[in-house]
């Protein structure tokens, strides 16, 4: 063996690599004609790769293996087809990569991955992350993706201009613009939030992105927020204030403060004030609640309809914008401008007609009416006076 092999051995030995030898070098021996030609830097064809490297309390931190690979001796690099890796929690394999090529470079100290990247988690819940480029800093125990990358988990996607991924916390940066997707197992629809920069711990579900964002529904609903935060393994997020949700086909506007958005259960829920805008109709109150699968809106308390000849107030109401209907319970005040008058009662139903206008009435409950007149409506309809 020659010095050149006995160096790089000692090179890869240090770094944990192993490898079987199929051709010792290539190598261009000096010639009589050009005593003073340079000899090319070798390199060496090795049969299989298995590059490894353990944490400094000795348990295993990550694996590379390759069927084929080519060490550049001058550089320090080696290139690599079909690598596979592991990386490892606790001793035990916790995420597995593959991609089509890798290069290490200066003996492991850095690893770039190409063409169809993916990091896979080795659990029930499969996450995975994909890219076609990926950046490894073993020492840092840090992966960026910066070509098409994205993050899985089956039930949330996430696309982002770049993401970098920290093996040893298991948090996910992105990059933004960010794009993140909803699949709704029970129907067609499909929610699409849309925002800048944030993190995305992959153990505990925690899910920050303190900017903008918007969401869009496939159906036509929107909502736009100032930021969010919250965890998709408990399946919630919490929307900043202010909070603006367009309902589809032009059926109203809320707006609220805080909300949090149960997305496992298809619910908006908030304790802080709200307020709806229909055509010819404005609810306002205290905390709500909005079930996208029945598509109705409870309004907890302090419930308030404003109308051009009418206000409604009562202890709470609810709103479906599905079947246009709107229920009032509670300490029911009707109160009427034309004419003067005021009704009250323990519950009330209206529906919502095609311009817009809730038109109250009751069902069956009693209800009390007091109804003003003007003096001279009263002269009007008093009855004429006999005389003989």
């Amino acid at each position: 063996m020659n010095r050149s092999e006995q160096s790089m051995l000692s090179r890869l030995s240090r770094c944990g690599l192993t490898a079987a030898l199929v051709a010792s070098a290539w190598l261009t021996g000096c010639t009589t004609r050009r005593p003073i030609a340079l000899e090319p830097t070798p390199s060496f064809v090795f049969r299989s790769l298995d590059l490894s490297q353990r944490a400094d309390d000795g348990n295993r931190d990550w694996d590379l293996t390759s069927p084929e690979a080519r060490y550049d001796l001058s550089s320090r690099t080696i290139r690599a087809r079909r690598p596979e890796g592991v990386l490892y929690r606790n001793d035990q394999p916790h995420y597995r990569i593959t991609a089509d090529l890798a290069t290490v470079l200066r003996d492991g100290e850095l690893v770039v991955l190409e063409g169809s990247v993916q990091l896979r988690q080795l659990s029930q819940r499969g996450l995975t992350i994909e890219g076609d480029n990926l950046i490894w800093t073993p020492s840092q125990s840090r992966m960026v993706i910066n070509q098409r990358p994205k993050a899985n988990d089956g039930q949330t996607q996430i696309r982002s201009r770049e993401l970098a991924f920290q093996q040893d916390s298991e948090v996910l940066e992105f990059s933004g613009p960010t794009q993140l997707n909803r699949v709704d197992e029970t129907s067609v629809a499909s929610t699409v939030v849309q925002g800048g920069s944030g993190t995305w711990n992959l153990k505990s579900g925690l899910l920050q992105a303190p900017g903008p964002v918007q969401a869009i529904r496939s159906d036509g609903r929107t909502l736009s927020a100032s930021g969010l935060n919250g965890n998709t393994r408990q399946g919630y997020l919490d929307l900043q204030q202010p909070v603006t949700l367009v309902l589809e086909n032009d059926r109203g506007l809320i707006t609220a403060g805080q909300t949090r958005w149960l997305f496992s259960a298809k619910q908006f829920q908030s304790d802080h004030p709200v307020q709806a805008d229909l055509k010819n109709s404005n609810v306002q109150g205290k905390g709500f609640k909005l079930d996208q699968l029945t598509g109705t809106v409870i309004i907890s308390s302090d419930c308030r309809v404003e109308q051009t000849l009418e206000t409604l107030t009562a202890s709470r109401c609810a709103w479906n914008w599905s079947s246009e209907r709107v229920v009032a319970d509670g300490d029911v005040v009707l109160r009427r401008t034309k004419p003067e008058q005021v009704t009250r009662a323990s519950r009330m139903e209206a529906k919502i007609s095609d311009d817009g206008e809730i038109r109250f009435g009751q069902t069956g409950a009693r209800v009390e009416s007091t109804i003003k007149l003007s003096p001279a409506a009263q002269e009007k309809h008093r009855r004429p006076q006999v005389s003989f």
